[in-house]
């Protein structure tokens, strides 16, 4: 238990993935993480069509570029605090017109009130040190209606789910992604009293709703 809560005092202390740790974040963790995201991506594309999307921790762009290829009309800026993130990323959307990564705090974003259609963030979410500031900055730049899909790992799950997410991605791939989930996101508990009262003094207030979608904790969020 101090393991853990060491690993996930230090994400928030550092906020950004260093360069040597981005290689190994390809090598192994991107790789489980791929087919969950690939649903993500997907629900997405059914929900827009066109105007502009920001990606708040990018990270190599996947979730990013599977968005991007799916709808040539919809504008993608990647966001990450790791400048090799954005190099990787970058290399990657390679052909891609309509996506552009770039070096930025989410709790600064470079981007005028009003202008973004939709936000989502996949596993970056527990790296923030000031997450109060990077809602209220989404609030800002999300148009009226506009909509946040924050999603973060989520350990201690019910029994339910657990078995639910055994039957579908196999005991061994389960174990290691709950292994992952416990360093890089927040207990199921955690969410429904710290997480939830943080919201409340943010921007979006009582506009937010939370569910599990495949292992993560979906944050809904809208303007």
């Amino acid at each position: 238990m101090f393991l853990y809560k060491f690993v996930r005092d230090l994400q928030k202390k550092i906020e950004q993935i260093p360069g040597p740790s981005a290689i190994f974040y390809i090598i192994f963790i991107k790789r489980l993480l791929s087919k969950p995201e690939l649903k993500i991506a997907k629900d997405i594309v059914y929900k827009i069509k066109q105007g502009t999307l920001i990606d708040l921790g990018s990270g190599t762009g996947y979730l990013s570029i599977e968005i991007a290829k799916r709808m040539p009309k919809l504008q993608i800026y990647g966001i990450d605090l790791s400048r090799k993130m954005v190099q990787i990323a970058t290399h990657n959307a390679k052909g891609i017109r309509n996506i552009l990564f770039k070096n930025n705090n989410a709790a600064e974003l470079p981007f005028k009130d009003e202008s973004i259609d939709f936000i989502v963030s996949t596993g970056s979410f527990h790296h923030w040190k000031y997450p109060v500031k990077v809602f209220n900055e989404s609030y800002r730049v999300l148009k009226h209606n506009g909509e946040a899909w924050i999603y973060d790992g989520c350990y201690n799950l019910p029994e339910k789910e657990t078995v639910r997410l055994m039957q579908k991605y196999s005991f061994f791939q389960y174990l290691i992604f709950s292994q992952i989930q416990r360093l890089h996101g927040f207990d199921w508990e955690e969410y429904h009293t710290k997480i939830t009262s943080l919201l409340q003094t943010t921007k979006f207030k009582d506009k937010f709703r939370m569910e599990l979608s495949d292992g993560w904790m979906k944050i809904s969020l809208k303007k």
